[in-house]
């Protein structure tokens, strides 16, 4: 079995500490690094010990980072990671060990955060609430590329989607799909997730999550929020009366930008016990707002 690990990166020197992870990597079969350079300036540093290739690209997006890494690739099978992670030692063995079975065709795996600093914890915490809800379809179409496998055979009909920048990870996970293909979500295998320091940033990740969630969804037709149209609460009153109302629409995105900003702010001064609650409508603003914004953005 030959595994090829495909990084895409453009400036970030996190990934310096995420290859120094790899090349120390333990029991695993013989594997390759490709780092695939979205128009980057920066050059990572390599270890010497790692068998590393840097792929050179103009900027296109790491979608379209990841295809180009992935059609210079030796392996039959095909990790991905991000250049803000860094990876167990066992990460590259757990997954030779996964695809040792015939019917595995892709493997979602877990993460956990890299800092227990609060911010960080809730940030986790956040992600974990949307990992729970894709129980109700079984994980089958979970797809997160910052913990990613997938057979080569199966990325070559079915490579990633790059009609937009960034937000592709739960369309390709629909693609998949409805190929036919099962993704088999393993927990246990994982990688430590680093986290915005800051909250504005993890606010504008938010936002980009339901902007980009929103105009995928506009692209295919396929509703990536696995709400079904049914709900409750104020978010869910704001989307009908939003469908309605392309102004009430644009009204929403701006006064929940500015209400996640606020509570941003609130769970600076809140102890951790109340912080979480607080952190949590927060992050659920900034998605609402990005949503909001991509959903008035098809009836301008």
């Amino acid at each position: 079995m030959r595994i090829s690990v495909v990084v895409p990166v453009r400036n970030d020197s996190r990934v310096d500490d995420l290859l120094v992870s790899l090349a120390a990597q333990r029991e695993a079969p013989p594997f390759e690094v490709l780092v695939a350079l979205d128009g980057a300036r920066r050059e990572p540093s390599v270890p010497e010990t790692l068998d590393c290739r840097l792929v050179r690209l103009p900027p296109r997006g790491p979608y379209s980072a990841r295809n180009a890494a992935a059609l210079e690739a030796r392996g039959d099978i095909l990790l991905f990671t991000d250049s803000d992670c860094l990876c167990p030692p066992d990460w590259v063995a757990r997954a030779a060990a996964a695809f040792l079975d015939p019917p595995l065709a892709a493997l979602q795996g877990g993460s956990v955060p890299a800092s227990r600093s609060r911010l960080s914890r809730w940030a986790q915490l956040e992600y974990d609430l949307y990992v729970r809800s894709q129980a109700a379809s079984s994980y089958r179409r979970f797809c997160n590329t910052r913990n990613f496998a997938v057979r080569r055979t199966i990325f070559e009909s079915r490579p990633f989607p790059e009609t937009l920048l960034r937000g592709g990870d739960g369309m390709y996970g629909r693609l998949l799909e409805t190929g036919g293909v099962a993704i088999r979500y393993e927990p246990a295998w994982t990688v430590v997730h680093r986290h915005p320091e800051s909250r504005f940033v993890l606010g504008r990740q938010m936002y980009r999550q339901g902007l980009d969630g929103a105009r995928w969804s506009r692209l295919s037709g396929a509703n990536l929020f696995d709400d079904g149209g049914a709900g409750a609460g104020p978010g869910h009153w704001l989307r009908e009366r939003a469908a309605a109302s392309p102004g009430m629409g644009r009204g929403a995105a701006a006064a929940l930008s500015a209400l996640s900003a606020a509570l941003a702010m609130a769970t600076v001064l809140l102890p951790a016990r109340a912080g979480w609650p607080v952190f949590h409508r927060f992050a659920r603003a900034a998605h609402l707002a990005g949503r909001f914004a991509g959903e008035g953005e098809t009836r301008r």
